[in-house]
């Protein structure tokens, strides 16, 4: 029988992995910071703990054959200390109390943060050049790739997976907080949605290629040892993503020659109060700059997925339209947007 051990199981990742896995027959265990979720099938067994900290880890690889370890913290939501102290020393502390020998693969959900954006690296960027990560999240994964890398020259089976932006039901940010700001200049009564100059390629990849991605790797006797960058393979522009999501709440779009356009951080607040008085669920972060998803650039990309795709892969949610479509429907249904 497998057994999966998956960490960070209260986060948005794991909502989809984690039934997943039970449909394809595995036992499995999450673990987190928080209490049991309600959303979290009765078939796993959680477990609350703190990876990085005193709490004792051994008893959570009981009868575990895969880890499958995806807590960490993201700069939007944590200081540079805290992503430190949640990518890198929990998963030193996490690494160290698994039983030697017992584990047939530990999957790591790295990032393609990790090859930053201020130097520029070969395009498409595969897997084998030389990180150079810019930012503190990026950072923080890289530090942490090299505990997971290290404990995997002493014999432990690792594959780290690189993906880009993650989006899907169940997103709180990135892609969802885009749908929000829509939602709100539409709440407000607006009917065209200025977005600014210049139009900045996308790289996404829906959360249900990731699983699948996961479940994928996890039994490829090929993966272990390496890394992996997990993207559609599609990338449109700011423009293009604006114009699907606006279409979606009967908007059109204006491309304008003002980086401020559109409602401020202010503004969008005030309307989300009322959208929230009228029974939206608060679960989507609000940015402070509006569109902030959209609007990094990055002169790295573009990323090879030959790796995954050599190892018999494919994605199945590479339709953009279809699937941001089918996120604001999501959104919708569950009153994270009115």
């Amino acid at each position: 029988m497998r057994t999966a051990l998956v960490t960070g199981g209260t986060g948005f990742i794991a909502t989809r992995l984690v039934p997943a896995l039970l449909d394809d027959g595995w036992e499995v265990r999450t673990c987190g910071r928080r209490p049991r979720p309600d959303s979290l099938p009765e078939a796993a067994d959680h477990r609350q703990a703190d990876l990085a900290g005193d709490d004792d880890l051994a008893p959570l690889f009981d009868g575990v054959t895969h880890l499958f370890h995806l807590a960490g913290a993201s700069s939007s939501q944590s200081s540079q200390e805290e992503m430190e102290r949640s990518n890198v020393d929990g998963t030193a502390r996490l690494l160290a109390a698994a039983p030697d020998g017992q584990l047939e693969r530990a999957m790591y959900m790295s990032s393609t943060s990790v090859y930053g954006e201020e130097v520029q690296l070969p395009v498409p960027v595969t897997e084998d050049v030389e990180p150079r990560p810019s930012r503190g999240y990026g950072k923080a994964k890289w530090q942490a790739e090299q505990v997971v890398w290290d404990h995997g020259r002493k014999g432990l089976p690792v594959t780290v997976l690189r993906p880009v932006s993650v989006h899907g039901p169940g997103s709180i940010k990135l892609l969802a907080s885009v749908i929000l700001d829509v939602a709100i200049e539409r709440h407000a009564g607006n009917t065209r949605l200025p977005v600014p100059e210049p139009a900045i390629e996308q790289r996404l990849v829906h959360v249900d290629d990731l699983v699948g991605a996961c479940l994928h790797l996890a039994g490829h006797d090929g993966a272990v040892g390496r890394a992996f960058n997990v993207v559609s393979g599609v990338y449109p522009s700011s423009h293009e993503i604006a114009g699907l999501v606006a279409a979606e709440f009967e908007m059109e779009v204006d491309v304008v020659d003002h980086p401020d356009a559109g409602p401020s951080h202010d503004e969008r607040a005030e309307v989300r109060e009322r959208m929230l008085a009228e029974g939206m669920e608060p679960h989507i972060l609000l940015t402070e700059d509006r569109f902030r998803f959209m609007r990094k650039a990055n002169r790295n990309n573009r990323l090879s997925i030959d790796a995954l795709l050599g190892t018999g892969f494919r994605p199945a949610r590479a339709d953009v339209a279809t699937a941001v479509s089918t996120d604001v429907a999501w959104y919708r249904d569950h009153r994270w947007v009115i």
